[in-house]
Formats: structure tokens, C-alpha cells, sequence
């Protein structure tokens, strides 16, 4: 009897140049696997592939009469044995187990599977006789015949359509028509419930890429590996690579000191993206929609690989006071080119932020908006109490003048002293750049003010000063 090797290691289901009856005879494996062999049971995924199902048929005719299908078999076993271990006898709907010697009747939830495999085969054997040519295998064949009877019975249920007038045999269905065919099991159909011309099962598609569709079945036996997802926003279905994504926070964190070097931050980062995360994938929305609590880090080494962070991996994150800028709790610790830090209440600035500002040269940065103004305030004491000192008596003033230096005592820390080598701490700005305009400290700015340059600026100054030497010197 002919016989079909419909699933394999070597043909798994998620071949598309494979059989057109696998995902059929994936159904009705799984469905008998699950009864009476659960522990072999097919996965959920169907790349994951340890079975073999062969389909093997019998043909009978009488005189002068139609070719029919007299036998039709599903033989399966796993990839690791020889003998058959089930055999499921569509014309009986019947599961015989070969090695308990025991018959049961097939579930009825089968029978949609069954029918179209039984069709199927009854067409092919059928048009193969038809033709005289020999094609170039059983597998393309059987392809373009079930193209052609998906084609025909979708035509079936548009040319059913009821109007007022009678039936409507030429009609299109609706405006819908046709969703397209899934490419899977090539089922066509309308993706309006209410058209004549849908089917079970529905058929759903990409929104962006519209030849990307396949029907619930199919989409639900291809597991973690699913090509198509529901945007959790806008409900459309689309391709998983225009989801955004969270791969989930790190769960082991590094308890090391702020990052001080490259090596540093570099080893920060890499502990954080090998660490186990805190779940799996998780989709968020396509990218025309935005879920609320999702967010983006800036951080061009951050664990999250450039991809989007969902609330419950936000709860660490840290914002700009002018809200502008957001990044998680790894990046805004270690990563210096998001933040800028006050050097005295150490919160975090963007670079952008009006509340502070740092040396183009040294990257040194300023004071922050509140402490300057807190500096402003004790030196204003400071010298309310010179002035007392010099109008009064010392004496009467030493008190006063004591408690403003106890005031003043982190801020004497904080200030550069000539004669004891004290270093500064936060830069003082004193000078802005003739090139970009950027601002520069006391201690990056030349002595004459028209060599105010940065780094980047002077070198390119210098370069245009040495090119016209050398072309008057010519």
C-alpha cells in the first residue's frame, strides 16, 4: 500500500515545503499521544520534533466505477523505536494500541482533522490518476491539490450567500474579502464573522505585513516560537519583532561603589546582562501604541538591551528633576553620561537640566541649583559678620561669627585653598568657549580670555592656525 512519511526529524511540522496533511496529522498524534501515552507527548512546540507519523492508504475499484480509498491508516511511534506503537484507523475512528492490544474510539474533537485528511486523499489519488505527466513529487503535488480545494470550498461559501433577490452566485463576499490563506494548513477565509465566506477555524494577520497570516490552530501549536501576537493596546495582531519586549531585570544586582573607570563600568554592565532575570519575556504593545509604565532606558550598555522596560522592572528607576530623562536603577548608579551628579547632595541631573552645569574640559560639574544657592546664603552670613566685626566690637561678634563658621564648615571643604593645597571639589565656571560656546571652569580657562577654547575646539583652532602658516610659508 502507498504510504507517506508525514512527520519525521527529518520533516518536522514547521517545514513549509513539507506535507499539507502535517498539521492535520499533528492534531490527531498529540490528541492519542495525550490519551493513552502522556509522558511521549508531543510539545507544544513543533520544531520540537521526536515522533514519526506515517500515513499509509489503500485504493479499491469496481468496474467501470470511481476510484476509492478502501484503507486509510496513521501509523505512529517515537524516532527511537521500529515497531509501530499506535496505529489510528480512520475508517473505523478507532486507536489501536499495538502494544497493550487495547481499541479505543477516537475524540470526537478530531473529526474536522480526520474529514479533511479522508478528503484529501480521496482528491489526490483521484487527480493523480487524472494526469498523465508524472510530477516531481508526491509532497508539490499534494500541495497544489490542497491549494485548489481550499480555493474551492472558500468559492463554496461565497456562492452560498443568501440576498433578497435569491442566491447570489456572484458574489464576493463582503468588503473584507478574502482575508488571504493561512500559510500553514492554507485555509482561506473572511476575517468578518458575520461574512457567508469565513470558516472555522478564524484566520488572523499581521497588521503591518499583511501576507504574514495563519489561522488560530496553527498559531496556538507553534508554542513560544508564535509568529504572530495581540498588541495588549490596540488588540491587532502582529509579527513579534514590531512587539516591543522586556527581557526582565536583572536579579542579581552588583553591590559594588559607583563605576570610576571604563573597566569598572564595563564589568558592572557585563554581570548585570549575564545575571538571571526576574521573568521571561515579556511583549508589550506594537509601535504604534504606548502602555503606560513602560519605558526606554538611555543607557547605551544597559541590561535591557535598547528594548523597552515594563513597570515591574521600573520600580528602581531614577528621574531628572526636570522629569525629562528616566533610567533604571544600574545604568543611573554607574553609567556617567546619563546623569550628572551634584558633587554635594549627589542627586541627578541630565545633561540638558537648567539645575546644573559642568566643565566641557574636565567634565568636572557645578554645584546644583539649591546647594549654590544654600553657598550663596551662608557667604552672605560670612560676611554680614566681617562687616559686624569691623563696626563693633571683636568680642561682641566672635559668638555670631562662630556659628556662621560652623555653618559655612562643608562648604570651606568643598572651596580651593592656594596656600594649604585643599583640592576643589565642584568646579566654578569662569569662562565660555569662543568656538561652540560651551562653558569651561577656573581651572580649564587659559589666562587670556581670548584663548577661551575646549578640548575639541582648540585642537581644530590650532589645526587652521598651522594650515595657514604652512601656506603663506609656501
Amino acid at each position: 500500500m502507498p504510504a507517506w512519511t508525514i512527520i519525521s526529524p527529518e520533516n518536522p511540522v514547521s517545514d513549509l515545503g513539507g506535507h499539507p496533511m502535517r498539521f492535520n496529522v499533528y492534531r490527531v498524534m498529540k490528541a492519542v499521544y495525550h490519551v493513552l501515552d502522556p509522558s511521549n507527548e508531543p510539545s507544544s512546540t513543533i520544531d520540537e520534533v521526536k515522533h514519526i507519523a506515517t500515513l499509509e492508504y489503500a485504493v479499491s475499484q469496481e468496474k467501470e466505477g470511481p476510484l476509492e480509498i478502501s484503507s486509510l491508516i496513521i501509523h505512529l511511534r517515537l524516532s527511537t523505536q521500529t515497531d509501530t506503537r499506535f496505529d489510528v484507523v480512520l475508517h473505523d475512528m478507532q486507536i489501536e494500541d499495538k502494544v497493550e492490544n487495547t481499541c479505543i474510539l477516537l475524540p470526537e474533537e478530531l473529526s474536522p482533522a480526520l474529514m479533511d485528511i479522508s478528503r484529501f486523499v480521496r482528491e489526490f489519488v483521484i487527480r493523480r490518476s487524472a494526469i498523465k505527466w508524472k510530477p516531481a513529487s508526491d509532497c508539490s503535488f499534494g500541495r497544489r491539490i490542497w491549494d485548489q480545494m481550499q480555493e474551492e470550498k472558500y468559492h463554496q461559501r461565497v456562492s452560498q450567500q443568501e440576498t433578497a433577490g435569491g442566491t447570489d452566485t456572484s458574489g464576493i463576499g463582503c468588503s473584507s474579502c478574502p482575508i488571504g490563506h493561512c500559510k500553514s494548513c492554507k485555509v482561506i477565509s473572511c476575517r468578518s464573522a458575520n461574512c457567508r465566506a469565513s470558516c472555522e477555524p478564524p484566520i488572523v494577520r499581521c497588521a503591518k505585513h499583511r501576507d504574514n497570516a495563519l489561522c488560530l490552530p496553527c498559531l496556538e501549536e507553534q508554542g513560544s516560537k508564535r509568529e504572530l501576537e495581540k498588541c495588549p493596546a490596540c488588540k491587532s495582531w502582529c509579527c513579534p519583532k514590531d512587539i516591543s519586549e522586556c527581557i526582565g531585570h536583572p536579579v542579581t544586582i552588583p553591590s559594588l561603589s559607583r563605576a570610576s573607570s571604563l573597566e569598572h563600568f564595563v564589568k558592572i554592565m557585563i554581570t548585570s546582562s549575564q545575571s538571571a532575570k526576574v521573568h521571561p519575556v515579556k511583549y508589550g504593545s506594537c509601535g504604534q501604541c504606548k502602555l503606560r509604565g513602560w519605558r526606554r532606558c538611555p543607557g547605551g550598555f544597559c541590561w535591557s538591551n535598547h528594548n523597552v522596560i515594563c513597570p515591574e522592572c521600573t520600580s528602581g528607576g531614577i528621574t531628572c528633576a526636570c522629569r525629562k530623562v528616566w533610567a533604571c536603577d544600574v545604568c543611573a548608579e554607574h553609567d556617567s553620561s546619563i546623569f550628572i551628579r551634584c558633587p554635594r547632595c549627589d542627586r541627578p541631573f541630565c545633561k540638558s537640566c537648567t539645575y546644573i552645569d559642568r566643565c566641557r574640559r574636565c567634565t568636572r560639574a557645578t554645584l546644583c541649583y539649591d546647594c549654590a544657592e544654600e553657598t550663596s546664603d551662608v557667604d552672605d552670613c560670612t560676611k554680614d559678620a566681617s562687616d559686624c566685626a569691623k563696626e563693633t566690637d571683636v568680642d561682641d561678634c566672635t559668638e555670631d561669627a562662630s556659628d556662621c563658621a560652623e555653618e559655612t564648615s562643608d562648604v570651606d571643604d568643598c572651596t580651593e585653598d592656594a596656600s594649604d593645597g585643599v583640592a576643589e571639589k565642584f568646579a566654578t565656571l569662569a569662562g565660555t568657549c569662543e568656538g561652540c560656546g560651551e562653558k569651561v571652569c577656573s581651572r580649564c580657562a587659559p589666562i587670556r580670555a581670548s584663548w577661551y577654547s575646549c578640548m575639541g575646539c582648540l585642537v581644530m583652532k590650532n589645526r587652521r592656525t598651522e594650515r595657514a602658516h604652512a601656506y603663506y610659508r609656501n
